[in-house]
């Protein structure tokens, strides 16, 4: 199960507030050793703070699954290209960009792609929409 975070939470870069409003330099200890374990935003039971809202069980696990299910196509996507190429990359090795049938979809051609000759990342992306993406 994942770590329920406060509905509110969208992080701290760069912002002052919480989307409820919570200044986050207000909160006791912030900026301070520890503050994260103690920070309200990671979870029930830390420091207080009256407008914190954390996920249900059950919605947690309907988060658990999806995004087991994501990787699971992503990893699905990604061995076929790895494969298309005839196997892992070696250092040394060229980089390559193509198309191939998504095996996620099963879209003709729509798996698009690259991999870097520098260090194997892939980077790619399924045409049709909500299929699969990413980058590496």
């Amino acid at each position: 199960m994942s770590k329920p975070w406060c509905r509110h939470y969208r992080g701290m870069h760069e912002k002052t507030t919480c989307e409820a409003g919570v200044v986050f330099k207000e909160l006791t200890g912030y900026h301070s050793k520890g503050f994260l374990d103690a920070c309200p935003c990671f979870g029930p039971g830390k420091l207080p703070c009256d407008k914190a809202e954390y996920p249900t069980a059950e919605e947690m696990d309907a988060h658990d699954a999806e995004m087991k299910e994501l990787f699971e196509r992503t990893d699905k996507a990604r061995q076929a290209i790895v494969e298309h190429l005839g196997g892992p990359w070696k250092r040394g090795m060229d980089g390559s960009q193509g198309k191939i049938d998504c095996p996620v979809c099963f879209g003709k051609q729509s798996l698009q792609f690259s991999r870097s000759g520098y260090n194997g990342h892939i980077h790619a992306g399924c045409t049709t929409d909500g299929c699969v993406s990413w980058m590496e």
